[in-house]
């Protein structure tokens, strides 16, 4: 059985700012009690305060499953959102590789940098091995803490790396120059 990561992307409203610290320890409570939760973490998008990347990650699918049924009763944030908000963009990753620490015991002060990259039908397996090759190659970059990535568990072809750094310099030396041929989304860490 594969590691689940589901990430929730999230605009929040100035309402929403106020509740989200009494979500965030509302659901790592619930998360305590489910057997393969290992925790969640939440990550800030240093270009857009507003957006908000949530980690939670799991052992296992079952794991998953049962952490979704444990959160089911906390009001989500979603549902005081503005009409001028988009609701979440929710990614379940199946965990293929990894380095370092997990999402929520990398270091309070770190960044994380997160790609979506997709394949053309049926070279999935190919381009999880072009972003292992360009992980690998990222552990000797001063900064690095660790990495993960995997397919989205719908979508073999859908690509998701993140690289966790303990500073923005440490990032920003990652990039190679000129623009990235795919972007390339920076969050710092909240809780």
């Amino acid at each position: 059985m594969s590691e689940i990561i589901i990430l929730a992307q999230v605009q929040l409203n100035e309402l929403d700012r106020l509740m989200a610290d009494d979500y965030t320890a509302e659901a790592t409570q619930r998360l305590a009690t489910v057997d393969g939760a290992q925790g969640m973490s939440v990550w800030r998008n240093v270009r857009q305060p507003n957006a908000v990347l949530i980690a939670y990650e799991y052992r296992d699918i079952q794991a998953a499953e049962k952490g979704l049924v444990a959160l089911t009763g906390i009001r989500l944030l979603a549902e005081t959102q503005t009409a001028d908000f988009q609701p979440a963009d929710v990614l379940r990753v199946r965990v293929v590789g990894r380095h370092g620490p997990s999402l929520v015991k990398s270091p309070k002060n770190s960044y994380l940098s997160m790609s979506v990259r997709v394949a053309d039908p049926g070279y999935g397996p190919d381009l999880t091995e072009e972003i292992e090759r360009i992980f690998t190659e990222l552990e000797f970059i001063p900064g690095h803490v660790g990495s993960v990535f995997g397919p989205n568990d719908s979508l073999d072809e859908e690509i998701v790396g993140i690289v966790m750094w303990d500073s923005y310099q440490a990032f920003q030396s990652s990039l190679p120059p000129g623009h990235a041929p795919y972007e390339v989304r920076l969050f710092d860490r909240v809780h």
